[in-house]
């Protein structure tokens, strides 16, 4: 076991250079300055621009609905120039993007019956680039949805007095109750799916770029190794080679964890920047947090320990294969395409929907290893334990079968004379 400790600090020495250090202090701080200058950025757009609000029918209802716009969150601003074309022109309106026209007559078309219609508008300019696009449009549309909500209101008072409006426009509220294995609770659609797609695309997305980084790392190092023919020393060594392998495999798994991390706390940081809801990623479905434990949609720490196991043994798959796969590459510069197969096995089961895929599309997906680790927080939330179990179990089994055969390709001399040649290579 000290010979295996020994070769791990090795491989872990000639894996952490100086710039890859680099690379992960820099992951740091570029998505923290990027995070924190755009969030800064979109908070003062924010506060700059706002509506533009005409009034040209300036009556009671018009009133009304200037004094709506202005309690909610945008920043209303009151236009007595002119129409639209001349607030589009006015200097002092160029850094603003959306307009809003209560026209004349408004109030008199509604009290005759007769349909009327607010008008907004809202300015592209050529270098816009961003969120800016995205931002007045949103406000817009609140602004829209508040107008119609306030004239509704207006013309429900007028004819039917004796009842509240807000009854009115919406007399039989829908209530939603979610339903998992018996379980019922009240509780929003939208939460209940957000919480989920939280919980079986985060895991994913991490391990994605833990396999992708992993590797990379191992299979050039073994490439290298074998271009350099460095290999051909440290074979003539004494040494056990699945010790060889194994050092390999767990210093590559160690580093690719540590520039994950880095990756994952610095999206972490530039999301929090960009959308303003701060570090924890489950704020958003914060309040349906007793109903999602009532439906047991809850992780547990013994559910997070099987995803953990999990997505370990799907580390260990890809580490395996791709050890396998730099035995065989040719050289250096043919590791990228040599990755394809198993990028390409990993992204499958993420766009597949299992429960809708025919029965040869779903014992294909299931053959992969990596569609376990995938559906492992959905079967643990979901109470499929024994399905989580045997994925595991299989995912042990393909990473034995793998090292016993980097361990056999290790002991002979294929490993310095197999090649892969791709077509038209020399």
């Amino acid at each position: 076991m000290n010979i295996f400790f020994v070769l791990l600090k090795k491989e872990i020495k000639e894996l952490l250079t100086r710039q890859l250090l680099f690379t992960i202090v820099a992951t740091l701080l570029v998505f923290q300055l990027i995070g924190g200058l755009v969030g800064s950025h979109n908070k003062a757009s924010a506060a700059r621009s706002g509506i533009v609000l005409l009034d040209l029918d300036r009556t009671a209802l018009s009133g009304r609905v200037t004094k709506a716009l202005g309690g909610g969150k945008a920043k209303l601003t009151l236009y007595a120039g002119g129409g639209i074309e001349t607030a589009l022109a006015a200097p002092e309106l160029g850094a603003e993007n959306s307009f809003m026209v209560i026209p004349a007559g408004l109030e008199g078309e509604l009290k005759a019956g007769r349909p009327a219609s607010v008008e907004f508008y809202s300015r592209f300019k050529k270098n816009a680039s961003g969120l800016g696009p995205a931002m007045s449009a949103s406000r817009i549309r609140r602004a829209a949805q508040a107008a119609s909500a306030e004239i509704s209101a207006w013309l429900l008072e007028r004819n039917a007095p004796g009842l509240a409006p807000a009854f009115l426009m919406d007399p039989a509220p829908a209530r939603e109750f979610a339903v998992v294995d018996g379980r019922t609770a009240e509780v929003s659609l939208a939460q209940v799916i957000g919480f989920i797609q939280s919980q079986t695309f985060f895991f994913p997305v991490a391990v994605f770029f833990i396999v992708i980084l992993s590797a990379q790392m191992i299979m050039t190092a073994v490439a290298s190794e074998k271009e350099n023919k460095t290999l051909e020393t440290l074979l003539s060594s004494p040494l056990d080679r699945r010790l060889l392998v194994m050092s390999k495999l767990a210093a590559a798994s160690l580093i690719a964890a540590l520039l994950s991390g880095a990756y994952m706390l610095g999206m972490r940081s530039f999301m929090a920047g960009v959308t303003g809801l701060g570090a924890d990623p489950s704020v958003a479905v914060a309040a349906a947090g007793p109903a999602l434990a009532k439906l047991g949609l809850m992780l547990t720490t013994s559910g997070y320990l099987l995803v953990g196991l999990s997505v370990l043994f799907c580390i260990l798959c890809a580490l395996s294969i791709a050890f396998i796969l730099g035995i065989m590459a040719e050289d250096v510069k043919s590791i990228q395409a040599m990755m394809t197969p198993l990028m390409l096995a990993y992204l499958m089961p993420i766009f597949i929907d299992l429960s809708t895929a025919h029965t040869g599309l779903k014992v294909l997906l299931y053959a992969i290893p990596f569609t376990h680790a995938f559906m492992a927080p959905q079967n643990v939330m979901m109470g499929n334990y024994s399905q989580v179990l045997w994925g595991i179990a299989y995912q042990a089994a393909v990473f034995a079968a793998c090292v016993t055969i980097a361990a056999r390709l290790f002991s002979g001399d294929a490993l310095l004379t197999m090649r892969f040649r791709f077509p038209g290579s020399r």
